[in-house]
């Protein structure tokens, strides 16, 4: 019987002429009373221009963590180790007044909550004024205030040169989420984070900002970073998929050879878990049974171990995160074969009507 090692290919570290952000054993600890918290287990993946990268987990799996170091937007109780660079600048480690430069300038954030980040005794045309002066002192209010309207313009708020003058409140949830993204545009950044920033949105709302980030991608070239725990966001929107468990990479591929292969049984629950409109009406939901693990006291095997239908006593040691085909590294010893394949959600972009 083959074991991982006989089809494993090794991983080589060659770099994309077009990457813009090198991440390579980014690992976070947070220090408390008790044992530490190993949120962050040595992540590595590298993002070009232009590309949208999806990364997927349940809460705790240390996605919205792993995009927050890079940011320097974690307490000063986490531990940070590794390397980020971002076009050469190295972030791990930076000092707070240096990422003040680069922060909302180089790299931005879209956060789940516009109503809770936005201000809201100020205008959202003050807001976006000052996120443009922050990094650009030399523009006077009147032009900065010109841009602020192209902006609004530019993430499609209807009556933009109205709305400039309004009141977060005054808006619908859907327009508040698109001023923090003209918020996030202010600088042209390199690259976009949007931390679960469509999961408080209904359906039709969460479309519309998904396809307004591919817009922006495709005419700005800018890369983002979509971090969400839903498989089917993925599989509609992102070139590539990185899906985490306990603070590690467990399955990363293309996003068609992703679902045309599914190998993790994580990755597949996580598939199967998604409503279908062809499923009966009243039938139960597919859930993943047990609980993710103490992030303070990880097994020493695989993770998944414990919840996984595929386990045995060979999951005891932990699988490594390896490239067994061209371009689909995943983590486990008994993947799913092709017979197993799983089907991708209903409405999800098929190999070949991907976004870029």
């Amino acid at each position: 019987m083959k074991t991982l090692e006989d089809t494993a290919v090794p991983v080589t570290a060659e770099i994309h002429p077009d990457a813009v952000l090198l991440v390579e054993d980014l690992r976070v600890t947070f220090a408390r009373s008790g044992p530490p918290v190993h949120a962050v287990n040595g992540i590595s993946y590298q993002l070009r221009a232009g590309q949208m990268l999806a990364i997927i987990g349940e809460s705790g799996s240390g996605k919205s963590v792993s995009v927050r170091a890079l940011m320097g937007l974690l307490p000063p109780s986490a531990r940070i180790t590794g390397s980020a660079r971002l076009v050469g600048t190295e972030l791990v480690g930076l000092d707070e007044r240096s990422m003040r430069q680069i922060r909302g300038r180089d790299i931005a954030m879209v956060f789940q909550d516009p109503a809770r980040s936005l201000n809201p005794t100020m205008s959202v045309g003050a807001q976006i004024v000052e996120a443009i002066r922050t990094h650009r002192r030399e523009v006077r209010k009147a032009a900065a205030a010109d841009r602020a309207v192209e902006l609004l313009k530019l993430v499609r708020l209807p009556a933009a040169e109205r709305r400039f003058h309004e009141y977060p409140h005054q808006l619908s949830g859907g327009m508040r989420q698109r001023v923090m993204i003209a918020i996030a545009l202010a600088s042209n950044p390199k690259v976009l984070i949007a931390d679960e920033a469509t999961t408080a949105l209904d359906v039709t709302t969460q479309a519309q900002i998904m396809e307004l980030l591919v817009d922006l991608q495709q005419r700005l070239g800018t890369a983002v970073v979509i971090i969400s725990h839903d498989l089917g966001l993925a599989a509609s929107y992102a070139d590539e998929v990185l899906v985490m468990y306990a603070g590690r990479i467990v399955e990363q591929a293309e996003t068609a050879a992703l679902f045309r292969n599914v190998r993790m049984p994580y990755t597949k629950a996580l598939l199967g878990a998604i409503p279908q409109l062809s499923t009966p009406s009243h039938s139960l939901l597919a859930v993943i049974g047990g609980q993710p693990p103490d992030l303070s006291a990880l097994p020493p095997g695989c993770a998944f171990e414990p919840r996984c239908p595929r386990a045995d006593e060979q999951c005891t040691v932990r699988p490594e995160l390896t490239e067994h085909e061209p371009r689909h590294r995943y983590a486990c010893w008994h993947p799913h074969l092709d017979a197993d394949r799983a089907t991708p959600p209903e409405g999800a972009v098929t190999e070949g009507e991907g976004q870029s």
